[in-house]
This record gives structure tokens, C-alpha cells and sequence, in this order.
């Protein structure tokens, strides 16, 4: 596993010592989260980019009107 250097204001790293938050753990898991997002977003495009497969119009307030009057919401 490779060694990365990063950069942190020196009040942060002091807050981040003082509790004790594993710095390696943290930024390993928002490396992880920035990559996931850029890939949802680059799948939301792909599918907002596709033909629709359908015509149909769906009234989606109404549809949930329909739910909360059937679950008494």
C-alpha cells in the first residue's frame, strides 16, 4: 500500500490527535467516498443521457397522495 502525505492546518491536526481519530481510517474512507460519488454521477449522466423507454406520464404527487390516504399518513 502506497504512502500518500497530506496536508492538515495545524489546529486540526491538534483536534484530531486530542480525540483520537484514526487519520489513516478517515481519509481512506472519504478517498473511497469521493470515488463512489464521481462514479454515481457519472452514472446518473449515463442514464439520463439513455432514450426513455416509455412515453407514459406519471403524476408522482398523486401517486403519493394515493399512498399517504392508504396508510392514513
Amino acid at each position: 500500500m502506497p504512502k500518500v502525505s497530506i496536508y492538515v492546518p495545524d489546529a486540526l491536526y491538534d483536534e484530531v490527535r486530542r480525540k483520537k481519530i484514526p487519520l489513516s481510517t478517515v481519509a481512506q474512507r472519504a478517498f473511497e467516498d469521493a470515488v463512489n460519488a464521481r462514479g454515481n454521477t457519472e452514472w446518473i449522466a449515463a442514464a439520463r443521457s439513455r432514450t426513455p423507454r416509455t412515453d407514459d406520464v406519471i403524476d408522482v404527487v398523486a401517486l403519493l397522495d394515493d399512498v399517504r390516504g392508504e396508510f392514513g399518513a
